[in-house]
Parts: C-alpha cells; structure tokens; sequence
C-alpha cells in the first residue's frame, strides 16, 4: 500500500470518527468563581439531567473565568453558557447569547432578587461600619468586569459618595477563586473584601478557617435572601443559548432544564426573568454594554436629551427674535426721542428766541428814547456846521470838534444798535467756561445801555467763580430779572429806589440775585411766580419768568423768589453748578 492510500484512509477514517462527536457534543460554558474544580460538584447535576433527557447529545461542562468565557463565546468554541446575570447582559450584548431559564435558588424567595455582593472585614476592624468608611482602603475583590464579585459593590459604594474610578478606594484585582480574597483580608493584604453573597455561610459550614474572624459590612436584611449580604439583590444565574445553536436544539434544552426537578439542594430552573436591574447597574456605572456612555457624543446626547435640546433650541429661537425685536424697537424708540429731543431742543430755542424779542418789545419805547439822544446830539451838532459854513465861519478847529462829537455820538448809537442785533439773533445753545463776574458786568451794561436814568444799582460780584453756560441766555435771565426789579420800583419815588445785582456761593453752587426794595409779592404769588401765563402786571402776558425757569433748568439750576431780607420787596435768584478750576482750563483750552 503506498503512503498516499494510507494517508487518505486515515483522513477518512477520522473524519467518520469525528463527525458524529461534533454533531451531537453540546459544550455548556460555565463561570468558575470558586476554581475549575469546583465546576463538576456545583452543576454537574445539570449536565447529567441533560444527558438523562437528552440522550442523543453529549453535554460537557467546561470552566472558564471572565475574560476566558467572553473569547469561548466569541469564537464558538461553547453552545451554551451558565453565568452570573451581570455577565449575561455583557455576553448579550457582544455575542447575541440569548438566556432560556433562570436558576431558582433555595436561599431566595424568588429569582429576580437572588444575586448579592457580601463585604467582609475582620471583625477587629471597628472603624469599618458602613460602606462609606472604606474610603482609601485597599479592597480584594475578582476582577474589574465580575458582576457579583465587584460592580455591584461598585455601585454602592458610588452611591455612598467613593468614586471608585478617581482613587478613592484601593481594589487589588486577585482574580479566582475568591478564597483568594478572603486570604488576603486574612493575611491583612486587603482591608476589605468582595465575595458572592452565601459564600462565608458555605465556608463557615465547611468549618473552613478562612471564614474566622469575619463579618459582613454594612449588612442588610434577609427576608428575601437569607444569607448574609452588603448590598441590593439582583436576578440570579441564567442558562443562555449562543445563536449559532439550532433552535430546535435550543428549544430541547430550554424544555429539559424547566421540566428538571430540584437538585438535592434544592436548585431548580424557571422560565427566563426580568434583568432590567443588571442593565440600570451597568448603565449607571458606564460599563460593560453601556461602555460607550463614557465617551462624550453628540448623537448619543442628542438622542438621549433630544427633547430637552429641543426646548432650549425653540427657547434660544424665542430669545433670538426677542432680542431682535427689542433691538428694532429700541432703535425705534431711540429714534423717536432723537427727533422729539431735536423737536424740544429747536422749540426751546423758538422761546428763547421769542422772550428776547418779547424783552425788546417791552422795552422799545425805553430804547427808542436811548436812540434819539445820540441821533439829536448828530443833528444839533450837523445845522450848527452849516450854520458856521453859511455865515463864512470856517476856522477849523470848531468844525473838527464838530464832526468828532458826530462820529461819537453815532458809534454810540452804532453800539446801541449792535448789542440789540446780538440779543435778538436767533441762534443755538453754546455753552462755554465763564467767569460769574463777566456775566454780571455784561447784564449791568445791556441793561444799563438800555435807559435813560438807570435806578441806584449795586453790584457784588464772586471772583474766580466759573460756570459752564451759554452767555447770551444767561445774560436774557438776568435783563429779565433786572427789568422786572425796574418795574417793580415805578410805585417808589426815584429818591427811594435800590436795586442790587449779586453773586454768592452756597456749597458746589453759584446763586445769583436780582435785589429790589418795591412792593414785593404775597407768598401765594411767589409759589405761583414762575408758571406760565402767570403775572402781576396789567399787560404782561407771563411768559417771561417761565422762559427764565426753563432755561436754568437746562443749565441744571433752580429758580426761586423770596421776600427782601432787608425789609420790602422781593429777592429773585437762580443757582448754577459751579465748575472746578481744572475743568474750567480744560474745556478753554478745547
């Protein structure tokens, strides 16, 4: 026989060996916390019951610890998988295992609250009470991802204040079996421990030392579980399925395991429970399926808080056209008072304006007379020039002094004529440094170039007081003043009457008066002095106190009136705020 006949007998005789074997072997891969060993006693029941009522598979068990069981299932090396409840929902979701009973355990009252973490410390350590006292301490407990030997802990302890991610506790990560744990909380290597719930009972039944010395921490009640155990109660282990595995042999399985009576330990299966709990454990730490949830993403947040996103969106949208609709309306009302300030501003200066023609219409005949005295003095001067050149008199000194005095008296009336022009023209505020005393002086002279006989009339002055202000509107308060102090004296003999021009400072302010000793006003016609169309003359028309009143209230100022101090008559004022010598020099210089 050559050896190539050999070599494909062999082949074929092996592959007729081996098809049935791989056809009809069921490989169940089981969680081993306590060591492989231990695999064959604690669910070897399971497997015989299976090859009992399923004779035509063969059942093996094979152990694996976290990491092992997930790249088993990931490479369809096992059929079915015996786990803890968190590591189900991590194989579910990677590998699509899907769970067809749920183990009943006779140390709970139902499936769904069967699962539970116990923390263990010597008992000598009574500093350690509740589970917020392990913060810095060095915990024992399997590994990273294992549900029942450190995540649910892990969940406690985040909700009794310990960040478990940012060093406020110490896991030393000994993997299995968990004696391992409880030697090194033993050994004094860990502070705390992390085992599955029920263990210490078994170990204490088994008299195993390494249960000496213990106790659990921060134990809760055992109505529902009744071993000791440090945390809530989750579903317990379940029989999945790998979705390579025919259905119908899926469903033979699912049928033996729930038709299976109890174990001699009272361990029975039951139809598949709610595992909601596992998945609001994994979701709240961020781990195993819900991995993700630590890394940031904007999909992922949009789907989660889309409809919070959409009210701070339809909110921002309100807030924007808000904004821009008070923007516009602002600008509106902006322009609006731009164009009513423009309108007061030209409607004052019309006033101003109109009381300083009203002024010189009061006084036209007082200024016509002023006017004839210059012109008739240029007259009489003129016909006594002709006289002399008609009678041949022609020395030239008379003459010379002739037309001298007529070119005086006509500057005099030029002068007259130009203070007039300049009172009444028509022009807008400007408003400048000036000196209190020029002010006064240049009232006095307006005032004074205007009559004939001006009454007695003082003047105390406030040097090096500045104000800032418009000249000409100041000097039309003050005509005003001093012309209804003149009107006030027509009832006095003119050996009787005084009036008095004056400045003093009262705080920050400049008050400047107008003094007379005439009849004076009651009190109720003092109140009423500055109103418009209020007056107390018979042909005055009352506009002229309030145009005065308006403008130092512009030049932020307050008019007042008040009895004569020194006997009859009446006191009338205004303040102005004065201006720092600084201020003064700056705006001059501008």
């Amino acid at each position: 026989m050559s050896v190539g006949s050999y070599l494909r007998r062999l082949l074929l005789f092996n592959c007729l060996w081996l098809a049935p074997a791989q056809a009809d072997e069921l490989r169940i891969g089981v969680l081993a916390p306590f060591g492989d060993e231990a695999v064959p006693a604690d669910w070897g029941y399971v497997r015989d019951a299976l090859a009992r009522e399923l004779p035509q598979h063969h059942f093996i068990l094979r152990p694996y610890d976290i990491s092992g069981l997930h790249a088993a299932a990931a490479a369809a090396a096992i059929d079915f998988v015996l786990t803890s409840s968190g590591d189900y929902v991590a194989l579910e979701f990677d590998d699509r295992a899907s769970r067809i009973a749920t183990l009943e355990s006779p140390q709970a009252s139902a499936p769904t609250a069967a699962i539970a973490s116990t923390v263990v410390v010597l008992d000598v350590r009574q500093d350690l009470q509740r589970l917020a006292d392990l913060r810095g301490q060095r915990i024992a407990a399997t590994a990273p991802q294992a549900f029942g030997g450190w995540l649910i802990v892990a969940r406690e302890l985040l909700h009794a204040g310990l960040d478990v991610g940012h060093g406020d506790v110490q896991p030393l990560w000994l993997g299995f079996p968990m004696s391992g744990i409880l030697a090194a909380v033993q050994q004094g290597r860990a502070d705390a421990g992390v085992i599955r719930a029920c263990l210490l009972e078994d170990l204490i039944a088994r008299h195993d030392p390494l249960a000496r010395g213990l106790r659990v921490l921060a134990a809760q009640p055992t109505e529902q579980l009744h071993c000791a155990h440090s945390t809530p109660l989750y579903p317990d282990w379940p029989f999945a399925v790998l979705p390579h595995v025919p259905h119908a042999v899926a469903k033979q399985v699912a049928t033996a395991l729930l038709s299976m009576p109890r174990s001699p330990e009272g361990y029975a299966w039951t139809v598949p429970t709610d595992y909601q709990s596992v998945h609001a454990l994994y979701r709240e730490l961020r781990s195993g399926p819900y991995a993700y949830l630590r890394e940031w993403r904007f999909e992922d947040f949009a789907r989660r808080y889309w409809g919070w996103l959409l009210a701070a969106f339809v909110a921002l949208l309100g807030l924007i056209v808000h904004a821009v609709r008070v923007e516009y309306l602002v600008q509106q009302r902006t322009q609006a008072l731009r164009e009513a300030a423009s309108r007061a501003r030209s409607a004052r200066e019309q006033l101003d304006h109109l009381g300083r023609l009203g002024l010189l219409g009061e006084m036209a005949g007082t200024l016509a007379h002023e006017l004839n005295q210059p012109l008739a003095a240029i007259a009489n001067f003129a016909r006594g020039m002709i006289r002399r050149i008609d009678a041949g008199r022609l020395a030239p000194q008379p003459l010379r002094e002739g037309a001298e005095e007529i070119a005086e008296q006509a500057e005099r009336a030029a002068d007259i004529i130009r203070r007039i022009r300049l009172f009444a023209r028509k022009r807008a505020s400007e408003r400048q440094p000036l000196a209190v005393d020029d002010l006064l002086d240049d009232a006095l002279h307006l005032f004074t170039g205007m009559l004939v006989e001006p009454p007695p009339l003082t003047r105390q002055g406030l040097p090096g007081a500045v104000v800032c202000a418009d000249r000409l509107q100041l000097q039309q308060v003050l005509v005003n003043l001093l012309k209804n102090a003149l009107d006030a004296l027509q009832t006095i003999p003119s050996t009787e009457r005084m009036m008095a021009l004056r400045a003093r400072r009262v705080g920050d302010d400049v008050c400047i008066e107008v003094r007379d000793d005439g009849c004076g006003l009651d009190a109720a016609s003092r109140e009423h002095l500055f109103e418009p169309f209020f007056t107390t003359k018979s042909d005055g028309v009352g506009l002229g106190l309030s145009l005065c009143k308006t403008l130092i209230e512009a030049h932020g100022g307050h008019m007042y009136a008040l009895p004569n101090p020194a006997g009859r008559g009446l006191v009338v004022g205004f303040t102005l705020p004065l201006m720092e010598i600084a201020d003064a020099a700056e705006r001059s210089s501008d």
